[in-house]
């Protein structure tokens, strides 16, 4: 009986466990020409298939809530964009756009972050909502 109800238990704890990981490994979209919003670590594709998306790392150096800064501070991401298994890092920064590296006929625009940091509350980059706006770029082909 004790069996029974280890087993039962064992189950029950896979199960959540399971669930827990399922948000990592599902794919999302995102369609070119209209915002769309990212998380650190998950892949997205464009609604068409042609075109893959990742955001590796984020740097958030925005000057919280509740504390005088010299400087309003920016988000910086880095990521890969990919077209035919051909790879390349991307670099984005909310403020300081002249240091981008976008892929070739393409834009990408930080358009928001959220939360916004507030003094004393800590945020890990998995807590980030980044929305993005992914435009080809004017007289631009499909690559």
């Amino acid at each position: 009986m004790k069996l029974l109800s280890a087993i039962k238990y064992l189950l029950v704890f896979l199960l959540f466990a399971g669930m827990g990981c399922k948000e990592n490994l599902l794919e999302q979209t995102f369609t070119v020409g209209e915002e769309s919003t990212f998380r650190v670590n998950q892949i997205y594709t464009s609604s068409d298939g042609q075109y893959t998306f990742q955001i590796n790392e984020i740097n958030d150096s925005r000057c919280p809530e509740g504390v005088v800064c010299f400087w309003s501070g920016e988000v910086a991401i880095n990521g890969e964009w990919i077209v035919n298994k051909n790879r390349t890092i991307v670099e984005l920064h909310s403020v300081l756009k002249d240091q981008q590296k976008e892929p070739g006929g393409f834009s990408i625009q930080i358009v928001d972050v959220k939360p916004y940091p507030k003094f004393g509350t800590k945020y890990e980059p998995k807590d980030l909502v980044i929305t993005l706006l992914i435009s080809k770029k004017l007289g631009t082909a499909n690559i």
